[in-house]
């Protein structure tokens, strides 16, 4: 689903909902591999392939993001093994350089060229979820600003 118009609300079947950009793609999911789980949505500025799980690593868009692409990924996420830092959030959830964010998301370096990507535990509607985005690197300080809009949309 692409959102064409101002403020559509995306409503996920845990009950939580979140606002998408204009011309943001929408793209359900589930995964499954060596018994664990994965199911959410990614959200995008450009069409992307469904996110795909690798065990030891928290769910995130595709490694295919363009330089001036944004992907933000909202998912269950049952790896024992993908560690958390810091506390888990509850909304309203905090943007990434929110005072205090800090405490709650976790960035990762990327080799030159490569996007950054941004990470957040939360808990909501009695589940954990991780959300990861990333921000490819043409993106800019607007993809930052989208991706903070949506995470504090949250509800």
């Amino acid at each position: 689903m692409t959102v064409s118009h101002h403020g559509q609300t995306y409503r996920d079947s845990a009950g939580w909902t979140i606002k998408v950009p204009p011309g943001w793609h929408t793209l359900r999911f589930s995964d499954s591999k060596d018994g664990i789980t994965a199911a959410g949505v990614q959200l995008s500025n450009v069409k992307l392939p469904p996110p795909v799980l690798r065990p030891g690593f928290p769910i995130q868009t595709s490694a295919v993001l363009p330089a001036r692409g944004v992907g933000v990924v909202i998912a269950t996420d049952t790896d024992p093994t993908v560690r958390s830092y810091g506390p888990i959030a509850v909304p309203p959830l905090p943007a990434f350089d929110a005072p205090n964010g800090w405490k709650y998301w976790n960035a990762g370096s990327a080799i030159a060229g490569n996007p950054d990507i941004e990470i957040l535990r939360f808990r909501t509607h009695g589940a954990t979820f991780t959300a990861t985005a990333k921000i490819g690197v043409k993106a800019g300080n607007g993809g930052q600003k989208a991706v903070d809009a949506i995470i504090q949309s949250l509800r």
